[in-house]
């Protein structure tokens, strides 16, 4: 079966491409690049099994000469940034020939390109290992007898509808169509798989035959094709769900494009998109929080479902609390209180546990205890990570055997390890684990009885792959969180890092602006050079660029920065000034390296003994290998072969997750960033950390705070709560429902931690009076009516922060604002409903535990909404009934002062006269209340006594009444349940009592 595998790269000198360089590397040869001075030599090279320039007709033969073709390509470019050539890769048949394969990439490179007047390079690569392709090394200008075009043959570039294909796309369908016709004239027994949908069967020696049945099953099987792709899109679907959990209208429409012939209409095609929107297994999640409308499919259900269905197993599963005491074993280790807590509640805990960390605050240090405690307790521990380097640090400084994510799964499928009962596998830097990644080795420790300990931080960098599940499972789970930043040496940046974790970007950005810690140019050049010149002055010796590091977000700026650092610390002698070429990029750069280099490692090789992201310094090199020393102590010899060597002296941020040293150097060099990217970068340090922005970007302080608070999240099915399925019309009974009913997390929608969904089954079990369960029709409202609250409430804060920041803009009071009047009518309608659910299910609320903190919310409203009422009824001068003083002993200026100033004006009443009418109405009522309890309690009548006396007394008998009174108020403090009704009673008179205890005497008039 051939594939339909195009991929087409552009080199630019931008990113240290060459055009020599590439010809060189693909067709095995050796070639001298003029411009550069440099020799590229490829020659030994055993893959390429053919090679062969192709020019246009009337082109100067001079030019099938390698080295003079590409050179003059060089030439025809002037700029520093200039394209320079496109290089297309095409997957071969391995069922064809050598001499077949030749042909078919002659006749591709002749159709699309020579005939269209540019000038090729082709190259075949078979190494024997079942993956044969052709490079087809492309000149972007026509070649016009002796010399290139002057202009670009961007006539010749594809065009596209709408912007919803990308030129891989396209050169997909033209090798896919291309194969298909040369395998028909050949007469050759293969088909392409167009993307597994429905794959041909072979017409073989029948194919001249017209009627013959195989002949009429393809074009059966053709139709079908289109049929699916264009009306039963389940397949599609599917693929979709394989790289979002959740996704949009623009994600459908790049997906449906890919599927449906090129001559299809716009409107027949956007009509293809509305059948697809309305398809059986699309599921309307309602908008996210960019008001975009979201959806998913039944395949991610039934996936998540899975996975939780294990969680939830584990959740209620306690197979590895061990009796060995935790406070003894303990005293051998210096764990601060926070750490204790987090201790004994993963040992002691579920076999699912997770514990989420800022960076900075010890985690590392945590996990070597556990795993201490699990091994003495007979246990198997295992660790786990994204990334070679964090399971290799987790390795180093724990000394739990750990490995990558990948190649855990690819052992336990292989049954090369098999997870036992007695295992604990704990998995780092969990908030950047695909959703595939985590569910397999979830479901592998589920089957197995074994222990699962997350570690993670979801408010980090965001996994590639579909949605953030950890975030999802912690919500579901519950979690300890460790939040005392221990990383930052100063107080005030261990502040900034706790705002950066709590999304408060602006707050760390002004006590950084303010310690003078963010520096503006121009333009984005100025500002590297401003910060590899700053970096520079803090390296006095090769070991120094260990804690000095510089981060970016492009690779491109990383690449420029890295040049630059290179050459100012060559300048210093630093680094060795003789050069020697090695492979980056896989084979596709070459790299200059000298002794003294700082390298970073990008593929792991077991028998070297480097990992991706291991960072080192080159202490010695020749022609044919190098020795580094790794920044953990280790030596290792790297041999030319080893292809992914980049220079280390600035990374891009996503390379830093994990690291920690004494200075960083941040550049932002785009308006991409976001809070995630801002978190990561501007908690890498122990000692200081510098900002570096330019004004052409960010034109203020401002603009550049609100690029680093953007928030870009990808969404799980679990983060989306119950009611939306609900609306888009399914059934919890159904399928898709029971799934739902397992469902339980933060909706995307309200960002806030409301779970406000029911696992119902779980829910009727917990319920021992089964008379008192309400039906399911009954749960699902309350549940619908709950979130249309959260809904309503997520709104009014919307509009209640553009009201505010615009008042703010206008030097006015947010009363003082046209729309205020209409806000504060909404939050009333509000509080209303919150107050007709409280009153009518609080009971129902408040039994089930899924809904506690939504429960809270709404209780909170509707408390909000009863002290209203009574302001209401003091301005209309009723008489106030028994339920409600408790609302009136709670009315204060501070948390009712709108409410007052509404009611007044309604009433035709000045704010401060109606608050004072309040007031004295708390006075007569606290002096009721205080008579009724001081004939219960002794104490409170002696408390009164002695008031009066110090009143009337000065001198002496003043300070023994003193001393009386201090004995009483103790008395009255220590009497733990007379204090809790006296705070419940009397707040305001028992926060009096509370100052004269600390030596602030305030007398109850």
């Amino acid at each position: 079966m051939a594939i339909a595998f195009a991929r087409v790269s552009i080199h630019t000198r931008s990113k240290g491409h060459s055009a020599v360089a590439a010809s060189a590397y693909r067709t095995a040869s050796k070639l001298f690049d003029e411009r550069t001075g440099t020799d590229y030599d490829y020659s030994r090279r055993r893959e390429v099994v053919f090679s062969e320039i192709i020019l246009p007709e009337g082109a100067s033969e001079k030019f099938q000469q390698r080295e003079f073709l590409w050179n003059e390509v060089e030439r025809a470019e002037t700029r520093k940034n200039s394209q320079l050539c496109k290089d297309v890769v095409l997957a071969l048949p391995k069922e064809l020939s050598t001499v077949e394969h030749i042909e078919l990439a002659r006749r591709f490179a002749q159709t699309h390109f020579v005939d269209n007047g540019l000038p090729c390079d082709i190259a075949i690569h078979d190494d024997k290992d079942g993956n044969p392709h052709a490079h087809i090394l492309v000149t972007l200008r026509r070649l016009e007898g002796e010399h290139f075009a002057k202009h670009k043959a961007r006539d010749l570039n594809p065009t596209f509808a709408k912007g919803f294909i990308v030129e891989g796309d396209y050169w997909n369908e033209q090798w896919r169509s291309f194969q298909t016709d040369y395998f028909q004239e050949k007469k050759i027994d293969l088909a392409v798989d167009l993307n597994h949908l429905i794959s041909e069967k072979h017409e073989g020696r029948n194919r001249d035959e017209a009627n013959h049945y195989l002949r009429e099953e393809n074009q059966l099987i053709r139709e079908a094709r289109e049929d699916l792709a264009l009306y039963d899109l389940d397949n599609l679907l599917n693929q979709l769900s394989l790289s979002h959990s959740v996704f949009t209208r623009k994600d459908i429409e790049k997906l449906l494009f890919k599927s449906i012939q090129s001559d299809t209409t716009s409107t027949a095609y956007l009509n293809q998109v509305a059948q697809l929107l309305a398809h059986k297994d699309v599921i309307n999640l309602g908008v996210n929080d960019s008001g975009v409308e979201s959806y998913t499919t039944r395949h991610q259900y039934i996936a998540e479902s899975r996975l939780l269905s294990h969680v939830e197993k584990m959740r209620t599963r306690q197979g590895h609390v061990y009796s060995l005491p935790t406070e003894a074993f303990l005293k051998n280790y210096q764990l601060n209180e926070e750490q204790r807590d987090a201790f004994h509640y993963i040992t002691q805990g579920k076999d699912i546990s997770v514990l989420i960390g800022r960076p900075g605050v010890g985690k590392s240090y945590l996990l070597k205890p556990i795993k201490e405690y699990f091994e003495a307790n007979d246990c198997r521990v295992l660790g786990a990570s994204l990334s070679g380097k964090v399971a290799k640090a987790l390795q180093a400084e724990t000394g739990i055997q750990s490995s990558t994510i990948a190649s855990l799964a690819y052992r336990l499928s292989n049954k090369h390890v098999t997870l036992r009962r007695d295992d604990v596998l704990i998995i780092d830097e969990a908030g950047m684990v695909d959703f595939s990644s985590l569910a397999y080795l979830i479901e592998a420790a589920s089957k197995a009885k074994a222990k699962v300990i997350l570690v993670g931080d979801p408010d980090q960098l965001k996994p590639i792959n579909r949605g953030e599940i950890f975030r999802g499972i912690a919500a579901h789970t519950g979690y300890i969180e460790l939040d005392q930043i221990r990383r930052q040496r100063d107080e005030g940046d261990r502040k900034a890092s706790m705002n950066l974790a709590k999304g408060e970007v602006n707050k760390a950005i002004d006590h950084y602006a303010n310690k003078g810690a963010i520096h503006f140019a121009d333009y984005v050049s100025e500002s590297q050079e401003t910060m590899v010149r700053s970096w520079v002055s803090g390296i006095h010796q090769l070991s120094d660029c260990q804690n000095n590091m510089m981060l970016a977000f492009s690779r491109t700026a990383v690449y420029s920065l890295n040049e630059q650092a290179r050459e100012r610390l060559r300048n210093k002698d630093m680094i060795s000034h003789q050069d020697f070429d090695y492979s980056s990029e896989g084979g596709e750069k070459i790299i200059a390296l000298a002794q003294g280099e700082r390298i970073l490692l990008r593929q792991n090789d077991k028998a070297i003994g480097i990992r991706n992201g291991d960072l080192a310094t080159i202490v010695a090199i020749d022609k044919e290998s190098l020795t580094a020393q790794l920044d953990s102590g280790e030596q290792v010899i790297i041999p030319k072969t080893y292809r992914h060597i980049e220079y280390g002296y600035a990374l891009t941020v996503h390379k830093a997750q994990g690291m920690t040293v004494d200075n960083v150097k941040v550049l932002i060099d785009s308006q991409y960033w976001d809070r995630n990217l801002s978190f990561v970068a501007l908690t890498r340090h122990r000692d200081s950390v510098e900002v570096y922005a330019n004004r052409h970007q960010h034109a203020s302080l401002e603009k550049l705070t609100k690029t680093l608070s953007r928030s870009v999240t990808k969404d799980n099915v679990i983060d989306w709560p119950l009611d939306f399925a609900m609306r888009a019309g399914f059934n919890p009974d159904s399928m898709v429902g029971k799934t739902l009913n397992h469902i339980a997390g933060v909706g995307n929608k309200v960002k806030e931690k409301f779970n406000y969904l029911a696992n119902y089954e779980e829910y009727l079990k917990q319920q021992h009076d089964k008379e008192r369960a309400l039906s399911k029709q009954e749960r699902r409202l309350i549940a619908k009516q709950a979130a249309d609250y959260m809904d309503e409430q997520s709104a009014y804060l919307k509009i209640r922060q553009q009201i505010t920041k615009e008042a703010k803009q206008q030097n006015i009071n947010i009363s003082q604002h046209a729309q205020f009047e209409n806000l504060y009518a909404q939050s009333l309608a509000r509080d209303e409903k919150a107050h007709r659910l409280w009153t009518n299910h609080h009971q129902q609320l408040a039994d089930n535990p899924h809904l506690k903190e939504a429960t809270a919310s709404i209780e909170k409203a509707s408390l909000r909404y009863e002290r209203y009422q009574t302001i209401v009824a003091v301005a209309q001068k009723k008489s106030l009934k028994e339920q409600d003083m408790p609302q009136l002993e709670k009315i204060s200026w501070k948390t009712d002062g709108v409410h007052i100033s509404q009611v007044a004006k309604e009433f035709g009443l000045k704010p401060q006269q109606l608050y004072k009418t309040i007031q004295a109405r708390q006075a007569e009522r606290e002096k009721v209340v205080f008579n009724e309890l001081k004939q219960q309690y002794p104490d409170l009548a002696e408390y009164e006594k002695l008031t009066q006396t110090l009143r009337q007394v000065k001198g002496y008998k003043a300070e023994q009444a003193e001393v009386l009174l201090q004995k009483n108020v103790r008395s009255i403090i220590n009497n733990a349940e007379f204090y809790n009704l006296l705070q419940e009673k009397l707040p305001e008179w028992v926060g009096n009592l509370k100052n004269f205890h600390s030596k602030q005497i305030h007398i109850l008039k």
